[in-house]
């Protein structure tokens, strides 16, 4: 059986029971997908799995496209990368979000000529959003959730590294991550390493002692944080602009001290540090932190970079030196395929998913699917990260080594 190294787990079972629009061939097959759904639920609806690259539009819709849809009930539709999110009007207000409304810490607010909002959200923008949304959100059943990870074993994954939020839902999905993860722990069909998303080290303390007590095939593993966001929605930490977006480096989500204070709490219990980079820069300052855990006595093995999506060489040389692990998902290249070039350029293009690079240089790869961001089928991924999609085909792996990147833990 499979392992996969990072999905969240009520992310994809909301996936499996809600509003999915990956395939919508344009903008006015995702608002009838949208108006449908809401015609079948009551509250709030959400949706998932939006792609601007993949509708005839080639862009996000704004909060007026959906009110077209649906206008007397808040909608939040996430963009398949889960870090840009679109809300309606309602919403906007539900969340008390207008023109007066300034841009939180490590997020923005995409805006109309007038500045007011227009509904598109990026990183920490989606949080006051999604929590606004959260209570009145119907989440997925226990008999749902247990469903979804029934399915994941029969695609050969038999356990998982999931990511689990302490502080608010991912997705809308469920409300209390740690605690619907505990009830359901005795019927779990599938092992659950959790890697806690947490914004305290009190948080991360007591839900780390939660996991121990409880039944089933949980355990704490260790700690996540974010450095930037993604490439396809331009909020990924770069060192030049984005080719099709001169006007931005992308969104960093970074506090050195904060998240050295939290890694050092993690590593205390016994745990690992996980750290979401997917950007040139963002990796170089994810690297900057685990530096500076190394230095300080840290075992190198227990440190992680979550995506390693683009890397300069000294990046790569750097990792290798420190002995951290890259935690990829090669399945980014299949769905990134036909828009990556447009966002990075040639050049730096030469520099995306450098698996063989990494392998080469000595960095110990982790595959994961990051679902519901990417299907979590571990075919796609193994298949992807020999095939290459056309992305820099001198960095595939071997069919052996692609495996092997889903091989279960060894501890």
């Amino acid at each position: 059986m499979y392992h996969d190294h990072h999905l969240h787990p009520f992310g994809y079972a909301a996936l499996v029971n809600g509003l999915e629009l990956m395939d919508s061939p344009n903008l006015e097959t995702v608002m009838s997908r949208v108006a449908e759904h809401g015609a079948r639920v009551e509250g709030p609806i959400i949706g998932q799995r939006l792609n601007d690259e993949g509708v005839s539009d080639l862009r996000l819709p704004t909060a007026g496209d959906i009110d077209d849809a649906i206008s007397d009930r808040p909608v939040l539709l996430y963009r398949y990368c889960g870090h840009i999110a679109v809300a309606n009007s309602a919403a906007l207000t539900l969340a008390g979000i207008d023109a007066d409304t300034e841009d939180p810490e490590g997020g923005s607010f995409d805006r109309d000529p007038s500045g007011k909002p227009n509904g598109i959200l990026r990183e920490t923008a989606v949080t006051p959003v999604s929590n606004a949304l959260e209570p009145l959100t119907r989440p997925p059943s226990d008999l749902d959730i247990l469903t979804a990870l029934a399915g994941l074993r029969r695609m050969g994954i038999g356990s998982i590294t999931g990511m689990i939020s302490i502080s608010s839902a991912v997705w809308c999905s469920v409300e209390d991550e740690v605690e619907t993860l505990l009830r359901l722990g005795p019927d779990l069909p599938i092992d659950i390493d959790v890697l806690l998303i947490a914004s305290s080290q009190d948080d991360l303390i007591k839900a780390k002692e939660r996991i121990d007590r409880a039944d089933g095939p949980i355990r704490f593993v260790g700690y996540k944080d974010f450095i930037d966001g993604s490439l396809g929605g331009h909020t990924a930490a770069m060192y030049e602009p984005f080719a099709d977006r001169p006007d931005t480096t992308g969104t960093e989500r970074y506090r050195h001290g904060h998240m050295v204070d939290m890694a050092q709490t993690s590593l205390r219990l016994g745990g690992t540090v996980a750290i979401h980079a997917i950007g040139d820069r963002a990796n170089d300052l994810a690297l900057d932190v685990h530096e500076d855990l190394v230095g300080g006595g840290a075992d190198p093995g227990r440190l992680r970079v979550e995506h390693v999506s683009v890397l300069t060489d000294a990046s790569i040389e750097r990792m290798a030196r420190l002995g951290v692990t890259a935690s990829v998902q090669p399945a980014f290249l299949a769905s990134e395929a036909t828009w990556l070039e447009k966002r990075l350029g040639p050049d730096r293009m030469t520099r995306a998913y450098p698996f063989r690079s990494l392998l080469e240089a000595g960095v110990p790869l982790l595959g994961g699917s990051d679902s519901p961001v990417e299907l979590p089928d571990p075919m796609v991924g193994i298949t992807a990260a020999v095939e290459r999609h056309g992305i820099n085909p001198d960095q595939r792996l071997t069919r052996e080594q692609a495996e092997a990147l889903f091989a279960p833990p060894t501890t």
